[in-house]
């Protein structure tokens, strides 16, 4: 399964854990994943087992912010491709990026 998601009701987190290639093939998946959750959430997209994203994936991520846009989207685990990416797309400026 590329996407995992634990729900922690007591911290109010989801975390959304993406593994292997993150790319377009995940969109229904992915959109699936926080798809019936509510916006009090706080949302943490781990990346540590994920290998490659593409612009499908930064795509994926900014419908995901507008969903919860009143919450600032924690990005976590990246490794130094994706850390490359997130820096040339400057997608600091709309996550936390760790």
């Amino acid at each position: 399964m590329a996407i995992q998601i634990r729900k922690d009701d007591e911290n109010n987190e989801l975390r959304i854990i993406v593994s292997g290639n993150f790319d377009f093939s995940l969109h229904p998946e992915f959109r699936k994943s926080y798809q019936d959750i509510d916006n009090s959430y706080n949302i943490v997209v781990d990346l540590h087992s994920t290998d490659y994203m593409d612009s499908a994936a930064l795509g994926m991520l900014l419908l995901l912010d507008e969903e919860f846009k009143n919450h600032r989207i924690k990005i976590v685990n990246c490794n130094d491709f994706i850390k490359q990416v997130f820096q040339v797309a400057h997608f600091e400026k709309k996550f936390d990026i760790d």
